[in-house]
């Protein structure tokens, strides 16, 4: 009689555990920045997602490059560094979390393509598209984000290039260094594996391994997990 009333006992509860353990977790908060464009070089379309934990991703379609490179959709995942993460999600609350219109609808403005930032968590979802701002946080989400999709065109193309054009590596990582001293390049964490491997090959010009070793050094590692910000 125990037995069989144990075993009601279980079949009562094991229903209710299944369940707890299929309800998934709250969606963490997630800031994405689109960018479409057909005219736009390097990338005609691409998409970056940062996660309040710092996982990111990328994706984007890339121009047609003569110099290397196809125009296959390319997307990989990368940990943002904590520096960049906590600047994205501070605008963003500063922005109200983009509800609103930013974009400045100047005429004299030429186009550079339509820009979209979205935030998303579990109570919250808005989003504002702007093809040029006049709003300085704006800006520089937009510079931040930009400078992100160089350095995955730049790592795109460095491998095309340690494949079938290894002489022309230098001119590039040349290119690289320029952009990223002058800000239109960030987190290069995200192509290190591309930049050891160059700097690691004994067959590749010393210039090269050794402009690859300067990025590489400079390099403060991606950022770390971090605690999920408060939610609005």
């Amino acid at each position: 009689m125990r037995l069989c009333l144990a075993f009601i006992v279980l079949l009562l509860v094991l229903p209710a555990s299944a369940q707890q353990e299929a309800t998934p977790p709250a969606a963490q908060p997630a800031v994405t920045f689109d960018f479409d464009w057909s005219q736009g070089i390097p990338w005609q379309t691409y998409s970056i997602t940062v996660r309040a934990d710092g996982n990111a991703h990328f994706q984007g379609t890339p121009a047609p490059d003569k110099a290397g490179g196809d125009t296959d959709l390319f997307q990989q995942d990368f940990i943002m560094s904590e520096a960049n993460r906590s600047k994205i999600f501070d605008l963003a609350k500063k922005l109200n979390y983009f509800h609103g219109d930013f974009d400045s609808h100047l005429k004299q403005i030429a186009q550079t393509g339509r820009k979209t930032l979205e935030y998303n968590s579990a109570n919250k979802h808005s989003s504002t598209s702007y093809n040029w701002s006049q709003n300085a946080d704006v800006q520089e989400l937009s510079r931040l984000f930009v400078a992100i999709a160089n350095t995955f065109d730049y790592g795109r193309k460095l491998s095309f290039q340690y494949r079938f054009d290894k002489l022309g590596i230098d001119a590039r990582l040349k290119e690289l260094e320029y952009i990223r001293a002058n800000h239109y390049a960030e987190e290069l964490n995200a192509i290190a594996p591309i930049l050891r491997k160059i700097a690691d090959d004994p067959d590749m010009m010393h210039i090269s391994r050794q402009t690859a070793q300067q990025l590489l050094r400079s390099l403060g590692g991606p950022g770390q997990p971090n605690a999920t910000p408060a939610q609005p």
